[in-house]
């Protein structure tokens, strides 16, 4: 009782996960660990037998919409999809307002279509091409959760696309962090080593 007690109130970003899930959670304990458990099994599924797509901005949600579709009822739309037209954070780190989604996301994929999705690069070039896509990627964060599991899916295809085998299943979310927090202040360093330490070549 006493526990109940000291418990932190709920934040909405809370109430609306928990609202919107379809795991039968009651508390963000036990969301977490329902969640955890069914986008794992989605992962190495879609591992397995990737998500079809042309690398675009529907890719990515198709993508999302595999992994959290047992989760939530928002699974593959994006913050604009779903109403959240407003400035969004973590923390300390903002993205991209959902207002602007479609017009940042629009602009981002279009860039890398017109850089040939980093086929035919040498392993330096490419490495620091796709270090800037998945800095951008990380600032448009388009999802109201559940962006760094389709980041890093998406990124991985992107790489095997372009030649390369890419595993960043072994990158700790602190290095994830550091790299994003470097990234929104136009420096991309941390996102090139961890695709550096991370590449081989198919």
């Amino acid at each position: 009782m006493f526990d109940a007690w000291l418990k932190p109130p709920m934040s909405d970003f809370e109430k609306e996960l928990l609202s919107s899930n379809i795991t039968r959670a009651k508390d963000m304990e036990q969301l977490h660990h329902r969640e955890n458990i069914l986008t794992t099994l989605r992962t190495y599924a879609v591992k397995e037998h990737p998500i079809q797509g042309v690398f675009d901005y529907q890719h990515l949600k198709a993508i999302h919409r595999y992994l959290f579709q047992d989760v939530y009822v928002w699974a593959g739309m994006d913050r604009y999809d779903i109403g959240l037209r407003g400035a969004f954070r973590k923390g300390n780190s903002y993205f991209t307002p959902g207002e602007k989604l479609p017009q940042v996301a629009a602009s981002l994929f279009d860039a890398l279509k017109e850089e040939h999705f980093f086929r035919g690069l040498k392993k330096e070039p490419f490495i620091k091409s796709i270090a800037s896509f998945f800095n951008g990627l990380n600032i448009l964060h388009p999802f109201r959760e559940g962006n760094g599991r389709t980041q890093r899916i998406f990124i991985e295809q992107l790489a095997y696309n372009a030649g390369y085998h890419l595993d960043l299943s072994q990158v700790s979310q602190s290095m994830m962090i550091q790299a994003s927090i470097q990234g929104s202040k136009g420096n991309i360093k941390g996102f090139e080593i961890i695709i550096q330490n991370a590449i081989k070549e198919s």
